[in-house]
């Protein structure tokens, strides 16, 4: 509740003008706006995106059913704008509360209350995963961290039956909102039947996970997706590339049990590495284009270049800077680090809980390696290691008959956690650069309100301010972020870096009425150093082709009027 009024007090100025800090934000309510307004519940494409072939979507709507459950309540009392901010300032916080509940039954599973409550207050103080769950951040990603979460407490229950099939539906859920989830499903499904090799004890954890992922991962793929999804192939959701070999999985896992007895080890093998070889067989036969590994592989080359390559959040730590490199590494590796010293000193069921940790946040780190953005998961697996290591050193400082070692090195271990670790890693090797310029937010309702004079049309905007564009506007626009529009997507990216008369016969096929940009926007500047001579570079420099009319706009908005040929 402290952490919640902090980050509301923080974030007061944003709250009323809803100004997201991220387009996937502005999109998702404009996903929950369609919906409200009719759009059918298996519809998520963008219709004002593209227009008139519409901007495809892979979302999920589990996302939207708690925000538009408050837009629904709050509405008949507060009007439709303010049920809109309660609900984006809200839902945030409140999966920050499952969260935190998730994260403290997990770790006093392992540790006790004490760590539990010392892992919960780290949780709180983490930038990493905070900047997830502060208010208006109502994207997917907070889903993921708290379905994680779940899922760690399915691995640490004392029943292994019960704990195997709530983490099987934490991440039956979690694919069906991104399919990042896929190398969590082998990660726990691994860490599992390990354990269901090792201990007998164990083999009911592993085949109810098994069970209940296949069993319930294709009836939640039709319920949400519509009868045709299970059948449909897409490499960057759940289709039926990925569903139809979690199906086998049950059905092979299950056959398995029927037919060997599970008393001894090879014999517990023997099934793992069935219901695991059916899983990947499958795979094998429906993957199709997806065994390449790259959901995205189909944008097309320019988009690859000018788009989907700038993502940082997606690139690999090799691609990231200095900065961002300690900071997804630093709290991951001290995390595995304690958490092995912790197996070290512990006995029986706790040391194998341990390994089961260490084990998880070893794979998560390898995946945060690969996609930056991953690095908050495997943060929130660092926490209970983190947690046991300061309350051991604790222990051990306080029992020294020196007082300065008592109170220095005490105050001292506040430098073991994420938030001091990141603050000083950040202070060392990010030095503030005197050339940078300031952020521009150009999605801000008081930018784009000179858009808001014009009757409705078709504006022809970067990628960055077109999921602005849509919630505070009633236009159309050509792209935005989001992989699906290909063809939207290289419509916008061609048209700023072609020559001015390439440009007009591009953008005159969108039947596009307006062109709009921003100074502050990064994906213009991007554009103008990739093709000086393109529109882009033209506009920034103030000298738009005669086919522009400039119109007079206020701040950093530039808008200028087609005209005809």
């Amino acid at each position: 509740m402290l952490c919640s009024a902090v980050m509301l007090w923080l974030f007061r100025a944003d709250i009323p003008t809803l100004a997201f800090r991220d387009a996937d934000d502005a999109m998702r309510l404009a996903q929950i706006r369609d919906w409200v307004g009719g759009q059918t519940f298996w519809d998520v494409s963008q219709h004002r995106v593209n227009p008139p072939l519409g901007g495809p979507m892979h979302w999920s709507r589990i996302v939207d059913m708690p925000i538009i459950a408050l837009i629904l309540l709050f509405k008949p009392l507060l009007g439709a704008a303010c049920a809109e901010i309660l609900a984006c300032a809200i839902v945030p916080l409140l999966l920050l509360g499952g969260l935190t509940a998730a994260a403290f039954i997990a770790a006093r599973r392992i540790a006790g209350p004490i760590v539990a409550l010392l892992s919960v207050a780290l949780l709180l103080t983490t930038p990493s995963i905070l900047v997830q769950f502060t208010p208006l951040r109502i994207d997917h990603h907070g889903w993921q961290i708290l379905l994680a979460a779940v899922a760690l407490c399915g691995a640490t229950d004392d029943r292994p039956a019960r704990g195997g099939i709530i983490a099987a539906l934490a991440l039956a859920l979690w694919l069906q909102i991104s399919s990042e989830s896929l190398p969590y499903v082998a990660l726990f499904g691994a860490a599992f039947a390990l354990r269901h090799w090792i201990a007998r004890d164990q083999a009911p954890r592993f085949i109810a996970f098994a069970l209940t992922l296949g069993g319930v991962a294709l009836p939640l793929l039709v319920l949400l997706r519509g009868p045709n999804a299970a059948m449909a192939s897409h490499c960057d959701a759940l289709s039926y590339v990925y569903v139809w070999p979690l199906v086998a999985l049950a059905i092979a896992t299950l056959a398995a049990t029927r037919l060997i007895d599970a008393s001894t080890a090879n014999s517990r093998l023997a099934i793992a590495l069935i219901g695991g070889g059916a899983a990947l067989a499958t795979f094998a036969l429906t993957g199709g284009s997806c065994l390449s590994g790259d959901p995205f592989a189909t944008i097309g080359p320019l988009a690859h270049k000018l788009w989907y390559l700038r993502v940082m959040e997606g690139r690999p730590i090799w691609e990231q800077l200095l900065t961002i490199r300690g900071l997804i590494l630093m709290p991951a590796l001290l995390g595995l680090a304690a958490s092995i010293s912790a197996a070290r000193a512990t006995q029986g069921e706790a040391r194998m809980l341990w390994l089961m940790i260490a084990s998880l946040l070893l794979g998560a780190t390898g995946v945060a390696i690969l996609v930056m953005r991953a690095l908050s998961v495997a943060h929130l697996f660092a926490l209970p290691g983190i947690a046991w290591l300061l309350t051991d050193l604790f222990r051990r400082l306080r029992a020294s008959s020196h007082a300065f070692i008592r109170v220095a090195g005490s105050a001292a271990l506040a430098l073991l956690t994420p938030v001091a670790m990141s603050i000083i890693w950040v202070i060392i090797t990010a030095p503030a650069d005197p050339n940078e310029e300031a952020g521009i937010n150009c999605g801000a309702s008081q930018i784009l309100a000179p858009l808001r004079t014009l009757p409705s049309t078709t504006l022809f905007a970067p990628l960055d301010i077109g999921p602005p564009i849509l919630i505070r506007t009633s236009h159309a626009i050509i792209g935005t972020g989001h992989h699906r529009n290909t063809a939207g997507i290289t419509t916008v990216i061609q048209a700023f870096v072609d020559s001015p008369d390439k440009a007009r016969a591009i953008i005159t096929r969108t039947h596009a009425t307006y062109v709009v940009t921003c100074d502050g926007l990064n994906e213009l500047r991007l554009y103008a150093k990739t093709s000086p001579v393109g529109l882009a570079a033209l506009l920034a420099r103030g000298t738009p082709p005669a086919w522009l009319e400039p119109l007079p706009a206020k701040g950093p908005l530039r808008l200028y009027r087609i005209r005809p040929e």
